[in-house]
């Protein structure tokens, strides 16, 4: 039996449908057309500022270092007699006195649909949790918190006058949370380091 020319055949192949790669975000929504619109973006900005806050600190800073090492180094060879823990004290005394000393970076950051990108490096909004507006000492920052429990937090800062444009386009990704300094925080802003 033949069949009439206006149906179609079931051993016939279906149309095929148009295939798109993106290489970041959503891939597209067909239309009922079958035309495709672009993928929805979202706000961006961009901005450059100061990898970090940089406290001025004195000759006198550095001596009170070196005696606190000196102190240190001395009970732990006194109560121990380990001159290994005695090396580990004053390496670590090092290297937080060369830390203290570094002069801060001016850094390019953008947030947009595929996260948070500073100097070329992008950490996708996928590895927060939430963030946060924090004063650190008379300036605003947003921190933010990572999902695993022992990564560190991330801590940007901006020109004061982004600083809602910023946490608007934040806030479409992450939720914001209240967050108060923690102990190492406030130990932190003390010996202004």
């Amino acid at each position: 039996m033949l069949m009439p020319d206006s149906q179609p055949s079931t051993n016939q192949p279906a149309e095929p449908t148009p295939t798109w790669t993106f290489s970041g975000g959503d891939s597209p929504e067909t239309q009922a057309n079958g035309e495709t619109e672009a993928p929805q973006t979202g706000e961006s900005i961009g901005w450059t500022a100061s990898e970090f806050i940089a406290h001025s600190k004195t000759a006198l800073w550095y001596i009170g270092l070196m005696l606190i090492t000196v102190i240190a180094a001395g009970l732990s060879f006194v109560f121990s007699g380990d001159f290994f823990i005695v090396g580990v004290i004053v390496i670590i005394s090092f290297l937080f006195g060369w830390t203290a000393s570094r002069k801060p970076r001016e850094l390019p950051y953008l947030i947009d649909f595929n996260g948070l990108t500073i100097d070329k490096k992008l950490y996708p909004f996928s590895g927060f949790k939430s963030f946060s507006i924090v004063n650190e000492g008379g300036v605003d920052a947003i921190w933010l918190m990572p999902l695993q429990r022992f990564a560190p937090g991330l801590s940007i800062y901006f020109d004061p006058n982004d600083k809602d444009k910023i946490a608007d386009i934040l806030s479409e990704y992450l939720p914001i949370e209240e967050r108060k300094p923690d102990l190492v925080d406030t130990l932190m802003h003390k010996i202004r380091f």
